[in-house]
């Protein structure tokens, strides 16, 4: 497959500003939860190489093959480490992990969001946060 055969989907993709935003209204609503006592230590972003993310993405097609799993998508979920982390580094900060997706036989294709998460083929985390963590978009 070359990269002409790969569409954007241009209905999705968000401007620098719009990305500043989100990342602006999470960074309060966290603020207003948990308060401004971490703030330069809290993780808010998590950092995949694209060899990475374009591996897990094949694992995840070739496992689904093997077990016969019609995967659909990748859902990203958030998550804390646990504080008795080995790596203290981690302990205690957001993370962001993804797991593949399978339609279920009741969806309709415009209900896709609702896919089942595929716990038979392992989730991908360890993203790298950075030392401090990055917490501000577009800095």
């Amino acid at each position: 497959m070359s990269m002409s055969d790969y569409k954007t989907p241009n209905e999705k993709l968000i401007t620098s500003q719009q990305a500043s935003e989100l990342n602006a209204c999470y960074k309060e609503k966290q603020h207003s939860v948990f308060g401004t006592e971490n703030d330069h230590d809290s993780c808010c972003s998590n950092w995949y190489s694209l060899e990475d993310l374009e591996g897990y993405i094949n694992y995840v097609k070739q496992n689904a093959l093997e077990k016969k799993i019609n995967v659909d998508g990748i859902r990203f979920y958030f998550g804390v480490y646990p504080e008795n982390m080995k790596d203290k580094s981690k302990a205690g900060q957001n993370t962001l992990f993804m797991c593949p997706t399978k339609a279920s036989s009741e969806l309709s294709r415009d209900e896709e969001a609702n896919s089942e998460d595929v716990t038979e083929i392992p989730a991908m985390n360890l993203g790298d946060q950075g030392n401090p963590p990055q917490n501000i978009y577009g800095k």
